[in-house]
């Protein structure tokens, strides 16, 4: 009887650790988004310029 009781904790405590670890990985994302998004609008507005010149051209 207590064997399987001592499986299911394990597996709680597996289950609780990783998901532990996939909010660290989420909070890691979240954190490096702003740099990415900085340059996603340093990249459209390359883009703006290179279209004004091209039109003005």
């Amino acid at each position: 009887m207590s064997r399987p009781i001592i499986l299911v904790f394990l597996l709680v405590v597996l289950i609780i650790t990783s998901q532990f670890e996939w909010k660290q990985q989420l909070v890691n994302d979240m954190e490096a988004s702003p740099s990415t998004q900085k340059q996603n609008h340093l990249l459209n507005r390359d883009e703006v310029v290179k279209e004004k010149v091209s039109c003005q051209s």
